[in-house]
């Protein structure tokens, strides 16, 4: 039995061995260089954003701020002078006075600035009128009882060639009914350039000073500023219920530098 019992022992002791020589030795740690590299990963297109639309801010957008016009500068023209005829005579008195007494504006006038365009004492009619510069006017007409003032700004621009101002007075002259040179007209006031005048009706061989009853004839008048420059101021009569067509006959300088059609106003 004690053999045995060695003989158990013994063989215990050589699975013992026996295991131990069998088991496999451990593997030697990799080196850094040895360490297998993982396999890259496959590239993925970037996946698509979906667009949002912008959201306003909260706050309310600023308002582009207004760009300020450019005030036009001042004149430095100054008044407007009368030359030859248009200067003021003794017997232009009444027709001063008739405006005077009832527009303040013009009895600050000095009769040296007051160009007259046409003037009848005895029948108490005539035109005048003043340029305080080159770029207003003033503008009378007296019929008797009647009259008439108007004040404004002249165009910046030339209507025409030569032309600043076509327009008409305020006042109507003549009997309403009647017909011819008894019937209503209207009084046409013209600034043009300078320097051409007399003017008379034109658009015929032989133009006449009155193309139609009831037409008076085309007066001027001269006015010049201190640098020299000149204007021509107009006054005319059209029968207020003239049926010629839109621009009638024209008015042209004797030397045919300026013309423009009668009935047309170029105001503003």
């Amino acid at each position: 039995m004690r053999r045995a019992t060695v003989l158990a022992a013994a063989g215990c002791g050589l699975v013992m061995l026996a295991a131990a020589s069998c088991a496999p030795p451990p593997a030697p740690p990799l080196s850094p260089k040895s360490s297998p590299s993982p396999a890259p990963s496959p590239t993925l297109p970037p996946s698509p954003v979906p667009s949002v639309p912008s959201v306003p801010a909260t706050t309310s957008p600023a308002t582009p701020s207004p760009v300020p016009s450019t005030p036009e500068a001042p004149s430095t023209s100054g008044p407007a002078a009368p030359v030859g005829q248009a200067q003021v005579t003794p017997a232009d008195a009444p027709l001063l006075e008739a405006v005077r007494r009832r527009w303040p504006v013009a009895r600050a006038q000095g009769d040296d600035s007051i160009i007259v365009i046409h003037r009848e004492p005895e029948a108490g009619a005539g035109e005048f009128a003043w340029m305080p510069d080159d770029r207003h006017y003033c503008l009378a007409v007296v019929r008797g009882e009647q009259t008439d003032l108007n004040c404004r700004p002249l165009p910046t621009s030339w209507a025409r060639i030569g032309i600043r101002l076509v327009t008409k007075s305020g006042l109507r002259t003549g009997e309403p009914g009647g017909s011819g040179a008894s019937g209503t007209r209207t009084v046409f006031f013209a600034v043009v350039d300078g320097g051409h005048g007399p003017y008379q009706y034109a658009r015929s061989a032989t133009p006449s000073p009155s193309p139609s009853p009831g037409a008076g004839p085309v007066r001027d008048a001269t006015a010049v500023f201190a640098s020299g420059r000149t204007l021509s101021l107009l006054t005319y009569e059209r029968p207020s219920a003239d049926v010629l067509p839109r621009g009638g006959p024209d008015i042209c300088s004797t030397d045919n530098a300026i013309c423009f059609p009668a009935l047309d106003a170029y105001v503003g």
